[in-house]
């Protein structure tokens, strides 16, 4: 088991393949939504063999409206789920000068582990330019070009609508994986639990704790994007559950969080049917702290609480 990094990678998050997979995520066409959320399409994109990392999801183009609109509520999400964008924050620099590339071009980011995958429109002459000058070496890759450098563990490849950054254990590429995240049965559910999310974090599967896969994604009112407030501001945690038994202990666990003088106080948790049900949790966000869109990535609250759960018979 490999646990999520709120604790590591996903702390920086404040911290997809030539044409057939930059349709998969938001970000190389314009669709028309009839391939699922912008979620789902991001978890299309994913290998299942990923399922033993955490992936975060970002609607870049919508978060970084919110983040310009109201700071003091979203910006926990001010870095877009993009760490070079995150890495410049803290180290200053030009992140197109340095990359070639910067948040405007965008439109979805998927970290996957220590691995990233964006979508949008890539000025690929620029990159390489970027590129070369950091001293990497360019190849061809499926669709586009693979950059590698001596003594850097990460290669990075990029096409016109694609960007991703690919370490050892993240099996990340241009190419369209032959099965996918959104193929497994219970990230697909989990999808549909969250709805059409702007933002969402997938806890790494796991089959010893009570909460075999879990996840929290952030939602807006109506207004959309155009409607910042906390009003119009949730979020939602999604757990598929190993047992009956299980499930009656997450929800335990859960209304701990909500009782009164609680940070969640007055938040609804469901428990579903079926023999795996389902555990939701939803709560408005806020600018206190632990209520912000993306807080749980850095705090781990609610997430400690599902990971570290012993199994339920």
């Amino acid at each position: 088991m490999r646990i999520p990094r709120p604790f590591l990678a996903l702390l920086l998050t404040g911290a997809l393949s030539a044409s057939a997979a930059a349709c998969s995520l938001p970000g190389g066409d314009d669709g028309d939504g009839d391939d699922g959320t912008g979620l789902e399409q991001a978890l299309d994109a994913v290998p299942a063999s990923a399922s033993d990392q955490a992936v975060t999801y970002r609607d870049v183009r919508t978060t970084r409206r919110l983040v310009a609109a109201d700071p003091a509520l979203y910006r926990g999400l001010a870095g877009y789920g993009i760490l070079e964008v995150v890495q410049h924050g803290y180290t200053g620099g030009n992140v197109r000068a340095d990359w070639g590339f910067d948040a405007k071009d965008v439109r979805a980011s998927v970290q996957v582990g220590d691995g990233s995958l964006l979508t949008g429109r890539f000025d690929t002459d620029a990159v390489a330019r970027a590129m070369k000058k950091r001293g990497y070496r360019a190849t061809d890759a499926d669709g586009g070009t693979r950059y590698k450098k001596s003594g850097d563990a990460t290669t990075y490849e990029v096409s016109d609508s694609t960007r991703v950054s690919i370490r050892s254990d993240v099996k990340l590429g241009l190419a369209e994986p032959d099965k996918s995240l959104l193929d497994e049965d219970a990230y697909a559910e989990i999808a549909d639990c969250l709805g059409d999310v702007y933002e969402a974090t997938y806890y790494a599967e796991r089959e010893d704790a009570d909460a075999v896969l879990f996840a929290i994604g952030g939602r807006l009112g109506k207004g959309g994007a155009s409607s910042s407030s906390s009003a119009s501001s949730s979020e939602k945690l999604c757990a598929r559950t190993a047992s009956k038994r299980a499930a009656e202990s997450i929800a335990a666990r859960l209304r701990e969080k909500t009782a009164p003088g609680e940070r969640y106080a007055g938040s609804k948790v469901t428990v579903g049917e079926g023999g795996t049900p389902l555990v939701t949790m939803t709560w408005k966000n806020s600018a206190k702290s632990g209520l912000r869109p993306g807080d749980n990535d850095k705090t781990g609250e609610l997430p400690g609480l599902l990971i570290w759960g012993r199994k339920q018979g």
